[in-house]
């Protein structure tokens, strides 16, 4: 198989994909390709990814019943990627097949546990070996469920945990109610979770993602002392598509002694690091520049833009361990002194002495929101910046087409 054309080797795979348990009786495959081919076609599984709701007897279930029962092939499974379309049942017996040692990743899309017990743990289902956990567009009774859901026993390695558009049943635009006080939402989790579960060691969180989130008290909860996180060697965090300061702001006012990354996903405007409104030239909390090294901005031209990076510079100084830089370039502004102003302002950056890169981001031109003027624009924009001013200025460009992978760097 070696001596195959790749063209056909990665049509066999894509092929195989789709149909795994296939694989052994594939007349292709010869031994010494065997293994290979076999840990990399049973490392991910994925179900649910298309415009219409899986089926209950979906032949993802019955691939996965069918792996787990032959050990050869069950420890090869590290991630799991389920999207449920919000159908409850659908959600509780995926939950009921899944039984994995050896899954580190598990990837829950539009799953429904609002049906489920208040006290819902993934313990007999899955192993602690986990260190990637990341819920996108999941439903939770409330608070307190998600609480409990994210203590079970087998996310205690957790290492990544990516929470983007969580909503609550029990507050719904319908039925909002008061958000419950943390203290509060703790106490009723500590209450129903058992002595040994809170005496055992707490999960402690290298990266964290954060997407909207219903109830802006999400952060008083996770970073409550009485919590089951401890965030001594939490290093990155990550906003993604959040137009609401408070969220950003109680996240970044929590304990972060060491945050070495922060990034900002899909967010319109850099002064959403401030308390509310209008730029006012500030962080909140400064401490959180101390030890950064990686730092993801968004950059829409503006006037405020400009001087929220000029606030930036002037805060890094001789001192500073700010080394890489990415700017998203939300649009191109056709107002030449803008350009030539945001040009500027992205060389002095490029002259701290820590810096090593400055990244400028934007959309990949096939873009079909991208008009031929805005083509034209970042051509002469990206040829305006490589003119000798700064080789530590490179533009890429991303396809916005894509999905980004949560934890991935742009």
């Amino acid at each position: 198989m070696a001596c195959l054309p790749i063209e056909l080797v990665e049509a066999i795979l894509s092929q195989l994909a789709d149909s795994k348990l296939d694989l052994s009786t594939c007349s292709l495959v010869c031994k010494q390709w065997f293994l290979k081919s076999r840990a990399l076609l049973f490392r991910s599984f994925s179900a649910g990814r298309t415009p219409s709701a899986p089926r209950l007897s979906d032949p993802f279930l019955e691939t996965i019943q069918h792996v787990q029962s032959i050990p050869h092939l069950s420890h090869l499974v590290k991630k799991i990627e389920v999207d449920c379309h919000h159908v409850i049942e659908l959600t509780r017996i995926t939950f009921h097949t899944l039984k994995l040692e050896h899954l580190t990743q598990l990837w829950l899309r539009r799953n429904d546990f609002s049906g489920f017990d208040d006290k819902i743990s993934l313990s007999r289902a899955l192993s602690s070996s986990i260190h990637t956990l990341i819920l996108d567009r999941v439903v939770f009774k409330d608070t307190c469920q998600l609480l409990h859901f994210l203590s079970s026993p087998c996310f205690s390695k957790l290492r990544s945990l990516s929470l983007t558009d969580i909503s609550y049943i029990r507050r719904s635009h319908a039925n909002p109610g008061p958000i419950r006080d943390a203290g509060t939402i703790i106490h009723s989790w500590a209450d129903a979770t058992s002595p040994r579960l809170l005496a055992g060691p707490k999960i402690a969180l290298v990266e964290l993602e954060i997407g909207l989130i219903s109830g802006h008290n999400i952060y008083d909860v996770l970073y409550h002392p009485d919590s089951p996180f401890e965030w001594n060697r939490l290093r990155r965090i990550t906003f993604v598509s959040i137009y609401d300061n408070s969220l950003i702001q109680g996240f970044l006012n929590g304990p972060k002694p060491a945050l070495i990354s922060l990034e900002f996903v899909n967010i319109k405007k850099t002064y959403h690091f401030v308390t509310s409104g209008a730029f006012i030239g500030t962080f909140e909390n400064t401490s959180i520049l101390a030890n950064i090294t990686e730092l993801l901005l968004n950059f829409d031209f503006t006037d405020e833009d400009c001087d929220f990076l000029e606030y930036i510079i002037s805060e890094f100084n001789d001192s500073s361990r700010l080394r890489n830089v990415g700017i998203a370039l939300c649009r191109m502004d056709s107002d030449a002194a803008s350009v030539a102003k945001a040009a500027k302002v992205f060389h002095k950056l490029a002259g701290l002495p820590t810096i090593q890169c400055v990244r400028l981001i934007a959309p990949r031109r096939a873009r079909s929101g991208w008009s031929v003027h805005d083509t034209m624009l970042g051509d002469s924009f990206y040829r305006f910046l490589i003119s000798g001013l700064s080789l530590k200025i490179v533009l890429l460009y991303t396809d916005p087409e894509i999905d980004r992978e949560p934890f991935s760097i742009l």
